[in-house]
């Protein structure tokens, strides 16, 4: 089995612009990614996929291996297919750009299910670590699972749903091709929409996600204020 790992690098984000190329410690985070997750055990080839030259340019200063894609794409799994399109791997990983500490454990944990009798079409990992703080944030993903460890809703805002089986939801996707391809021509399906939450697009339409509980806890920067936390963090340190 074949399994590569795709780290979508759209430049121009709403709320961090640029993010992507934001130097940290001397690196540009987009970078950072890339050499955490060349370190899972589990991924056969690492690529950054982007639509915008100013990455391309850095990504092939740096040899790191890089794949222009469109610019009309809404999502990152959107993005991760078209690379997929022209591909030969049999499980592709969307990881996203604005983890720089991404623990590549993590990802192997991901790609677990994958490698058992029963591989299913779609996975994602989800924390344990879930704080009130977390419960009540809308900015933090929440997922509800099933007795058998399926997704049955991903939400950011609780409106009355109870914490039984809720867990916070790490951004990791990993799919077998065919389904990737499939969903990424799919139109965006109303709680996608409605919630700004890509992998509704996948419950909506009777795609299972197998989610892989772990105690790791990830780090993204969604904004500079997130930036500063860490770079002040890492200071101290």
């Amino acid at each position: 089995m074949k399994i590569e790992g795709v780290i979508p690098a759209r430049f121009n984000s709403s709320r961090f612009p640029g993010k992507v190329l934001v130097p940290i410690d001397g690196t540009p985070m987009v970078a950072r990614v890339y050499e955490q997750s060349t370190k899972s055990s589990r991924l056969d080839f690492v690529t950054v996929a982007t639509d915008d030259n100013q990455v391309r340019e850095e990504m092939e200063t740096l040899g790191i291996p890089v794949t222009m894609t469109s610019s009309d794409h809404g999502s990152g799994s959107e993005r991760v297919a078209e690379v997929a399109q022209s591909g030969d791997a049999d499980v592709y990983v969307n990881i996203q750009g604005d983890e720089p500490f991404i623990d590549p454990n993590l990802i192997d944990e991901a790609l677990a299910p994958f490698l058992g009798d029963a591989p299913p079409c779609m996975s994602t990992v989800a924390s344990t670590e879930l704080s009130d703080e977390d419960w009540t944030n809308p900015h933090v993903v929440k997922v509800k699972i099933s007795e058998a460890g399926v997704a049955e809703d991903f939400f950011r805002q609780a409106h009355g749903t109870d914490r039984e089986r809720c867990y916070k939801h790490l951004g990791l996707y990993a799919y077998d091709r065919d389904t990737l391809i499939r969903l990424a021509q799919m139109e965006p399906s109303p709680r996608e929409t409605e919630r700004s939450l890509e992998q509704m697009r996948a419950l909506d339409n009777g795609i299972p996600i197998s989610v892989v509980l772990t105690d790791y806890n990830s780090i993204s920067i969604d904004t500079p204020e997130d930036l500063a936390r860490i770079e002040g963090a890492m200071i101290v340190g």
